[in-house]
């Protein structure tokens, strides 16, 4: 690791994903003894800024694999909107709520489960800090196993609570025989083949960044584009870019892009589309013909683990990527191009600005 930098907690990654898949027993445990002691049928996720774009990962996780419903709340949406259990359907038993909090000091999230636990419904807090003021408020603590990051750009933090939530709903799902043995036992080889590539996944990266890099250094404004599971990709992606290197992107859903957006594109938009192997995939040499037919910008990369065509410029993955968990490599390019970036424009991404103290923590429990 090159230090306390973004860049070096980005190559510290594969080690930290690693140690999760084989100690997995540590956070898996505990939720499996939830779901055998309730028959848990509603499941609500909160959290704030790469907390909830991780949780939306894990929603499509939770209801493949368990045949749960499952939703993401903004906390604080949580806390004054949300009419839980409206119809009332389900015991209060049956509906878990899980703040996610790598610090432990989010108020809203710590707000929202403390309405959750007051109102009678099972609360767990996944957390990095075991004695965050975030655990007073949960039923149950669970480790969030990324380590500190001493930095306020958070990056294994995004990645490890994605593997979590996923090994949740894998172990939860074989235990409660919602999946086989035979089907356990490919998912786990999978995982960790992805991992065992994970190093060379981030050179490959690392090698495209490179290749590129006078362009990417240029851009003002764009677009991160995605479908399927990697909606939360492209949030996540803009937030990390937008907090490091300061210039403005926006998400959208694949389709999105071309109802409205498309109206404002011009010669110096970005364009960064994620074509991961989901349903949409046979639509994205429609959108990248589209740009290429009416001129639109020649700055247009996709970024893909897929057999699909590409040029020069594009991120072709050639490592093995599971898809199932095809998350934790799709956001490496763009944790890449805003550490990298950041460094070239002369921007410390590991402190921030000066007198820029949030209230949305509590520092002192830090």
């Amino acid at each position: 690791m090159e230090g306390f930098t973004m860049i070096g907690y980005i190559y510290e990654q594969q080690e930290i994903l690693i140690n999760t898949l084989v100690n997995r027993a540590v956070f898996c445990e505990p939720m499996i003894d939830i779901f055998k002691k309730h028959d848990i049928k509603k499941i609500y996720l909160l959290g704030s800024g790469t907390s909830y774009h991780a949780s939306l990962c894990i929603k499509n996780y939770f209801e493949k694999y368990l045949n749960v419903e499952a939703e993401v709340d903004i906390p604080t949406v949580f806390t004054n909107y949300v009419k839980v259990n409206n119809n009332k359907i389900y015991q209060n038993d049956q509906i878990l709520v899980i703040g996610i909090s790598q610090s432990g000091t989010s108020f809203s999230t710590i707000n929202a489960l403390k309405k959750a636990r007051e109102t009678g419904y099972l609360t767990v807090a996944l957390t990095e800090n075991m004695s965050s003021p975030i655990v007073q408020e949960a039923d149950q603590v669970i480790k969030l196993m990324c380590g500190k990051e001493l930095i306020p750009v958070e990056t294994k933090g995004y990645t490890t609570t994605i593997l979590q939530g996923y090994l949740w709903s894998i172990e939860i799902a074989y235990k409660l025989n919602k999946l086989s043995a035979i089907a356990y036992e490919a998912i786990m080889t999978n995982t960790q083949k992805m991992l065992d590539d994970y190093q060379d996944i981030i050179s490959e990266i690392e090698s495209w960044y490179h290749k590129n890099m006078p362009e990417l250094l240029a851009y003002q404004y764009g677009h991160v584009t995605a479908y399927g599971s990697n909606i939360c990709t492209a949030q996540e992606a803009v937030l990390k870019m937008y907090e490091t290197y300061k210039k403005p992107l926006s998400a959208y859903e694949l389709e999105e892009l071309i109802h409205g957006p498309n109206m404002a594109f011009n010669e110096d938009t970005f364009i960064f589309l994620i074509a991961s192997d989901e349903y949409e995939i046979k639509r994205v040499k429609l959108f990248t013909d589209w740009f290429k037919d009416n001129h639109v910008t020649e700055h247009v990369f996709v970024i893909t683990a897929c057999d699909i065509e590409t040029s020069d410029k594009d991120l072709k993955i050639n490592h093995y990527v599971f898809s199932d968990l095809d998350q934790l490599v799709y956001t490496l390019p763009f944790q890449i191009i805003a550490a990298r970036n950041s460094e070239q424009a002369g921007i410390d991404t590991s402190k921030r600005p000066a007198n820029r103290k949030s209230f949305a923590h509590d520092y002192n429990a830090r």
